[in-house]
């Protein structure tokens, strides 16, 4: 009996341990669990890629925005701080179960180049020195899903939060197309990377200016003539040298961009080469027949302290407007336009006689020119159209001065030669990009490159090519500083460099 009963017992737990029913339950139930985690951690991390790349995003945009401000010229990091902070407003979905949508900006940082011109140097508040923009992202904390299945899963307790942040930096790099390669010592430079004043300021506009000393050098500009090397992918003609510099002087439109964050110099005895680049905007004789002079070939004076004191390389812009007029228009009294030209530059009285209207600000001795009105910011701009002038007599005023007696003198006599065709540019061939370099601050003389500021101004040129001793003495009268704002040649580039 006992034996039958264990041999019951024994075929129970057999069975018992042979029976498979509900095992299923146990799989599909831990299979659900990872699977359950899974697809949370799935979720999760598409949720840190996608906030980590949208205040990335946020972070680049604003460095590229805040960089595009830094031109050297007042306000400039205040700018590019602002913008930089409301260029755009970015949000995330990502962080919606926190509460929040929006992507703030923590900080920004301005900074000057390193001592290499391209690589990131010390905070600066100079606007001049300006060249870096770093935008640091307000750091978001993210809550995550998986968590409490890594938690189940593993018996161990997983973080459920993470922590992202962003930052980039921009800088400007600004090049500069169709220029004449040119250059000038900064008048305001101190000696210590500082200076006084910004000749691209509208409060120089219209003052004379020496461009260029005669002889093989001089102060005034460094090396032989303060030339500017060539890019390196101009070629005139397959030819380099001396005859690429006059091609690229006496050209319409210049080949090439120059970067204008550092200046590379080009020394050499150009004189007569100089001379007659520059001259062919007068109406003189060129080799390249497809260069045509300005269609007013009239040299006008110099600011009267730089006649009395013919050291100066700058002026006031006070020259001796009457004394101009009368003898070249004897069919109109001074009397009669004194009231649009009494203050008027030699730009603007260039353009005046050749019946073009301009606008002219009131402010700054009314020296500041534009060509129309979507270029003038903020207010007393007052429109000059020649045609109106005289009163008595409209459109009598509006003449180049002309002296059958006397043709081709640039002095006495304004129309071009009669075999030669006016240039298509019309005015602009008698306006000039020149660069602007600390000198001073950076010795250097011959071959040599410096860093520079990105400071360019436009110059009218404003006598012929010559000087007391028939050197390549080069005179002007500034029109107005460059920028990518003021001009379609100057390109107002930047990059991601971090």
């Amino acid at each position: 009996m006992i034996k039958g009963l264990c041999q019951r017992i024994s075929q129970v737990a057999s069975a018992f341990l042979r029976q498979q029913k509900g095992s299923i339950l146990i799989y599909t139930g831990a299979f659900m669990a990872v699977g359950v985690g899974g697809a949370a951690l799935s979720i999760d991390i598409g949720r840190i890629v996608l906030l980590r790349t949208q205040m990335q995003n946020r972070a680049d945009a604003g460095a590229l925005a805040g960089a595009a401000q830094l031109d050297a010229l007042p306000g400039a990091v205040d700018r590019a701080d602002f913008v930089a902070r409301g260029s755009m407003k970015a949000y995330s979905t990502a962080l919606k179960n926190a509460g929040e949508t929006l992507l703030p900006v923590w900080d920004v940082k301005i900074y000057e180049a390193a001592a290499d011109h391209i690589s990131r140097g010390p905070e600066t508040t100079d606007d001049n020195a300006a060249r870096f923009v770093e935008v640091i992202m307000e750091r978001k904390t993210l809550s995550f899903f998986y968590a409490p299945a890594v938690s189940i899963l593993t018996g161990q307790g997983a973080s459920d939060i993470a922590e992202l942040d962003a930052r980039a930096v921009a800088m400007s790099d600004p090049y500069i197309c169709k220029a004449q390669p040119l250059m000038i010592c900064n008048p305001f430079d101190n000696g210590d990377g500082t200076s006084s004043s910004d000749l691209r300021l509208p409060a120089h506009h219209g003052k004379g200016v020496r461009i260029k000393q005669s002889g093989q050098s001089g102060a005034w500009q460094p090396g032989n003539f303060g030339l500017l090397d060539l890019p390196e992918d101009v070629n005139y003609g397959g030819g380099g040298g001396a005859n690429a510099v006059q091609a690229a002087l006496e050209a319409e439109e210049p080949l090439g961009c120059y970067a204008v964050l550092a200046l590379g110099t080009a020394p050499g005895n150009k004189t007569g080469k100089v001379k007659e680049g520059v001259n062919v905007r007068f109406g003189q004789p060129t080799n390249d027949s497809s260069v045509k002079p300005a269609p007013n070939t009239m040299n006008y004076p110099r600011d009267n302290v730089m006649i009395a004191d013919n050291t100066l390389n700058m002026g006031d812009g006070e020259w001796d407007r009457e004394a101009y007029w009368t003898p070249r228009h004897p069919g109109v009294a001074w009397a009669d336009v004194q009231g649009v030209l009494s203050d008027a530059s030699r730009y603007q009285m260039y353009l005046f006689e050749q019946g073009i209207p301009y606008w002219k600000r009131n402010g700054n001795g009314g020296k500041e020119t534009s060509m129309s009105l979507t270029e003038p910011s903020g207010g007393n701009w007052t429109p000059v159209d020649p045609s109106a002038w005289p009163a008595s007599n409209p459109g009598a005023a509006a003449t180049i001065p002309t002296d059958a007696g006397d043709p081709d003198n640039n002095y006495v006599d304004g129309e071009p030669p009669l075999s030669q065709t006016v240039s298509t540019q019309g005015q602009a061939r008698r306006l000039m990009k020149i660069a602007i370099a600390d000198c001073a601050s950076h010795s250097f003389q011959g071959n040599a490159t410096i860093p520079a500021k990105g400071s360019y101004v436009e110059i009218f040129i404003t006598e012929e090519s010559g000087g007391a001793s028939n050197q390549a003495e080069i005179h002007g009268e500034i029109v107005r500083g460059l920028t990518a704002k003021t001009s379609l040649e100057f390109h107002g580039n930047v990059r991601l460099v971090e």
